[in-house]
């Protein structure tokens, strides 16, 4: 049981891990953003969402703009240090006790440059998998977490219902926190793309995810807790379709060095 979901935004920027100052978006949005969208409208332990295919269906355009951005953020420790919550629990130095008030931002600024995306327009086929906190029973009042049971078709009508009406947990973002995204049902046919499009072309290795998607945080939180483990695929554009490979095969081709 499949779901199809279409997104699209003014703006996009799904940044290349090797690029360490200047923000490269990849060409397409990539499976981990993908699955932070869906994640956005419906996220439930019980189970995990698995992105098949990604149709493009506009044409890819770059831009490039430079920001004014801020070097330094704001401790939140710091900060209560300063306003009294916790004075003495922490040596700090007088300039960082300043910088704990306030944050000069014509004095602690630099110059970044993004090479962006502009009007993009995707649709996700995605479906779910139970995880193996499916029906499992919960630590504080040891009864079961869904007392109705936790099934696929249970969880597709949720997100179904939560699409329609536009709900969300969070604000679906297109890479960027400052790039919306707009989302709505779709259908299978609207996978099928103009001919010629976009050209057929080979993105190299694309950024899969940034976490080992079997460790999911659950009833034991603190041994459960994922880890950052980057993980590429070699991605192709062909027919206006990227097809993502199956994460448990992608993982066992990594081979030992990514366990």
């Amino acid at each position: 049981m499949n779901i199809y979901l279409r997104i699209w935004g003014d703006w996009a920027c799904f940044t290349r891990p090797e690029m360490k100052v200047e923000r490269v978006s990849y060409p397409v949005i990539t499976p981990s953003a993908a699955r932070g969208v869906l994640e956005a409208i419906l996220y439930k332990p019980q189970f995990r969402w698995r992105i098949h295919r990604i149709a493009v269906r506009k044409p890819i355009q770059f831009l490039s703009f430079r920001r004014n951005e801020v070097k330094s953020r704001l401790s939140l420790r710091l900060f209560s240090l300063n306003a009294g919550r916790g004075a003495g629990e922490f040596p700090v130095s007088p300039e960082q006790a300043a910088l704990a008030e306030c944050l000069l931002t014509d004095e602690d600024h630099t110059q970044r440059n993004t090479l962006a995306l502009r009007d993009v327009e995707y649709v996700i086929e995605a479906s779910m998998e139970l995880t193996q906190l499916a029906g499992c029973l919960s630590q504080r009042s040891r009864t079961k977490i869904n007392g109705d049971g936790d099934s696929i078709g249970k969880y597709m009508a949720m997100f179904r219902r939560r699409a329609e009406k536009g709900q969300c947990f969070t604000q679906p973002s297109l890479g960027c926190r400052e790039f919306p995204a707009n989302f709505e049902l779709a259908t299978p046919q609207e996978m099928q793309i103009i001919p010629n499009l976009n050209v057929d072309s080979d993105f190299g290795l694309m950024l899969y995810d940034v976490f080992d998607l079997d460790v999911l945080p659950g009833k034991n939180a603190k041994h459960q807790v994922p880890r950052p483990r980057v993980s590429f695929f070699p991605s192709r554009l062909k027919d206006g379709i990227v097809v993502v490979p199956e994460w448990r095969q992608l993982k066992k081709s990594l081979g030992v060095g990514f366990l």
